[in-house]
This record gives C-alpha cells, sequence and structure tokens, in this order.
C-alpha cells in the first residue's frame, strides 16, 4: 500500500504543477452525486464524502455525541462486530475511517481498484447498518473520558474553550466541540443512533472520489453504498454570527513559566469577496512562518516567542481572524502591544511591493502540493463542494490570487484591523497587561 501511495505522489505532481485534474460530474440513480477524477494509472480508489452537520450541532449537554458517533462508524456494522469489521477490512486492504469536526461528518474510504465491489459493500453497512455495540461504546468512552481529563490540564484546551465561549455566546459554536466527563455520563446508543439518522442523509452530502474507476461503474457503487440513506437530513444548522470582541484581555489563571495567548477579531466568509486578499494578507502577517511579519517583529528582532502565527478561518456560520503565540509570562504584554502595533501599521499602510509578491510566489507555487495524493485531492474536491467553488477552481485559483492587488489589502486590513479591537485570551500568571 505504501509503495502505491508513494508511486501515486511522484505521478501527481508533474500533472498538478502544469493543470489542475479533469474533474467529471457523477449521478447515480439514486440522485447521489459525486466528483470524480479519474486516474487509471495507478489501481487505487480513495473516496471522501462529507455530511454538514458536525459538532455545533450536539444538543447542550451531550457535548462529544457527533466525534463519538463518527468514531464508532467503524466499530462494527451489519452483522459484523467490531473485531469482525475490522478482519474484514483487513483481509482486503480496504481501509475506512470516519471523524467528526465542529461544522462536519466525514467518512474516507481507501481501497485497491479490484476490491472496490467488497470495499463499496462495507462502506454501505458503515452507513445503513452500524451496531452501537456496548463494548465498543464503553471502550470509545473510556477513550473520550482519559482525552476530557487532559484537555482540563491542557493550556490549548482551556485557552481554546474560553477563547471560542466569549467570542460566540450563545451560539453553538461557544460551545465545547469535545466530550466531558458528564456528557459521556448522559450519552447512549440512542443518541448515536439519532445523529447518523438525522445527519448522514443524501441531501447533505458531497463525495470526492479519485482513482481507477469510471463514471459508470462509480455510479453503480454510489447507489450501492449511500442510495439508502434518508433523503432529507433533520438537524439545525448554526445560524450565522459575527466573533465578538472585549475591551481587555481575558486572564485564565494557570501556574506555568510561560503563558499561552490566543488573539483574534471578526474575520471573513469562504465566499466574501475580499477572501483573497485576505489569504495574502494572512500569508505576510503571520500565516508564513518566519517569513512572516510578527514573526520577524517579536521573535527574531527582539526574541519574544518561540513562534507566533495566525490564520483566517472562514467557518460556514461565522468567519474569524485568529492568532495564538507563547511567551514567559513577563512579557506577554510586550508581545501583545507589538501584535496590535503591526495590525494597525498595516491597516494603515498595507503590505510593501515586495511583501505580496513573495506571498504570491508562496500561495501558488505550494498550491500544488495540495493535490499529491489521491486522498488530498479527494477532500479537495469535497471542500470544494462545500465552498460552491467550481469544477475550475484548481485551475484558476493562481489567477485569485495574482489578481489581488494591494490597494485589496489596504481595503481588508482597514476592515479587519484599523479598530485595534480583538479578543485576547491568556491562559497562564501574564505580566505586563495593564488594566
Amino acid at each position: 500500500m505504501h509503495r502505491w501511495l508513494l508511486a501515486l505522489v511522484i505521478l501527481l505532481l508533474p500533472l498538478a504543477a502544469e493543470a489542475g485534474p479533469k474533474i467529471e460530474r457523477v449521478v447515480g440513480a439514486s440522485g447521489v452525486e459525486a466528483w470524480l477524477v479519474r486516474e487509471p494509472k495507478i489501481p487505487m480508489i480513495a473516496l471522501q464524502a462529507v455530511w454538514r452537520g458536525g459538532s455545533a450541532t450536539d444538543p447542550a449537554g451531550l457535548e462529544g455525541r457527533a466525534a463519538l458517533a463518527a468514531d464508532l462508524l467503524t466499530e462494527g456494522a451489519g452483522d459484523l462486530d467490531a473485531e469482525a469489521y475490522q478482519s474484514a477490512l483487513r483481509a482486503d486492504a480496504i481501509s475506512i475511517d470516519a471523524g467528526a469536526d465542529r461544522d462536519y461528518v466525514s467518512l474516507n474510504l481507501r481501497t485497491l481498484s479490484e476490491r472496490r465491489e467488497r470495499a463499496f459493500e462495507l462502506l454501505a453497512q458503515t452507513l445503513t447498518r452500524p451496531r452501537f455495540d456496548a463494548e465498543p461504546i464503553q471502550r470509545v468512552k473510556a477513550q473520550a473520558l482519559v482525552a476530557a481529563q487532559r484537555a482540563r490540564n491542557s493550556p490549548g484546551s482551556i485557552a481554546n474553550n474560553r477563547f471560542m465561549a466569549i467570542a460566540f455566546p450563545g451560539h453553538p459554536y461557544g460551545r465545547p466541540a469535545q466530550a466531558s466527563a458528564e456528557s459521556l455520563e448522559r450519552l447512549s446508543a440512542d443518541d448515536f443512533g439519532a445523529y447518523v439518522k438525522n445527519v448522514l442523509a443524501r441531501r447533505n452530502l458531497v463525495i470526492g472520489v479519485v482513482g481507477d474507476i469510471s463514471p459508470d461503474e462509480l455510479k453503480r457503487l454510489l447507489d450501492l453504498s449511500f442510495g439508502k440513506l434518508p433523503l432529507e437530513p433533520q438537524l439545525e444548522l448554526p445560524g450565522k454570527t459575527v466573533p465578538q470582541v472585549t475591551p481587555k484581555p481575558v486572564v485564565v489563571p494557570y501556574a506555568n513559566p510561560q503563558s499561552l495567548v490566543l488573539f483574534g477579531a471578526p474575520g471573513l466568509l469562504r465566499d466574501d469577496p475580499d477572501y483573497y486578499a485576505g489569504t495574502v494578507l494572512n500569508y505576510v502577517l503571520g500565516g508564513g512562518s518566519f517569513s512572516s511579519r510578527l514573526m520577524e517583529e517579536i521573535r527574531e528582532k527582539r526574541g519574544l516567542v518561540y513562534s507566533v502565527s495566525t490564520g483566517l478561518q472562514p467557518m460556514p456560520a461565522a468567519g474569524l481572524f485568529a492568532g495564538s503565540l507563547s511567551t514567559r509570562n513577563e512579557q506577554v504584554g510586550q508581545a501583545l502591544g507589538l501584535v496590535r502595533e503591526n495590525l494597525l501599521k498595516v491597516a494603515r499602510d498595507g503590505l510593501t511591493d515586495s511583501e505580496i509578491t513573495n506571498a504570491k510566489a508562496y500561495l501558488t507555487g505550494s498550491f500544488p502540493l495540495r493535490l499529491s495524493s489521491n486522498s488530498a485531492i479527494a477532500g479537495m474536491l469535497t471542500a470544494m463542494q462545500l465552498a460552491g467553488l467550481g469544477m475550475d477552481y484548481i485551475d484558476r485559483y493562481a489567477d485569485y490570487i495574482n489578481a489581488v492587488t494591494a490597494e485589496d489589502i489596504r481595503r481588508v486590513a482597514q476592515r479587519l484591523f484599523a479598530t485595534g479591537d480583538l479578543l485576547i485570551v491568556v491562559v497562564g500568571e501574564p505580566g505586563g497587561l495593564g488594566g
């Protein structure tokens, strides 16, 4: 299996550098649609299926429902208990895994082309006849409990949960995505079954497929695996919202020589006309690792942090600009002052021509690396569908980035940072924050 994947990487890199892969729209008799990239030279198939409705749909008090339900999908299905199910996968070198994040639940399948019939049969059982037996539920809950106990003492988890709660008060995004000891006590097989029944529906689904398979064969297998799912989902997705900021930093006391700092502000939705300008701007500010302004100003010139980074988070219901840094307690105020100073400076002056040129070169040059395997391309296909991007997006990505002007960046920087308002959460015993 690993040799085939390595060969695929070598094969696809020249293709991705020259032009995007040809995408075909395939629709089965059941109405299930997939975007397909045919690759007959390597006898493998990778599929990713994604449904809208992740942990943000968990009811209050049942946090972790989506994540655990996804984990349990591959713990037995149909007539196969957990052990027999995994043995069946191993016998034919098939891989099926599932997971849930805040907004989506996804399932990935990888198989040799010659084993596709068995792979899609197992996939059908996974989706339509999950077992949720007592033993795997107990085992998965025990693992989740250990993770929850660790999270309670993890500065990163503490900071993230507090940050999201303050940014999104009263909104599903403001609730923890992971299970707690209390919610694990409440969650039952009925809860997991209801989640799967209500969320894994055909009209709530996007699919990307890459590999050695024809469109006609894929139509048949789509109907086999997904055709018996309910047509309509029964769920309420989170409504659109705007992240909140605070007048001063929020400090969570934590005995440690260093403080972890999260900072953020309202960002950009994925369909915002300024999204590509924001992408270039963010790369220069804090998304470009050691080439970013914040790394240069805070780490290289002053040695205040090991790293500082920023990112755009275009979630379906909210756009967020967020960053993080870690530094010694007594240096927190100075480091945050430099963050604010640089955000205000770019809002006032924009970026230099050389910064823009270098950012564009990196963003366009590194884009083909996202297409370095069957699974990566399948993931790109689902992401494109979820974001409402056309089939020509891969070919046009460089045009979108290169079309960004200095004036576009200045406008977006003013829109995001001109007020200087930030949400700041510090976990530690920081100094120099003032009143």
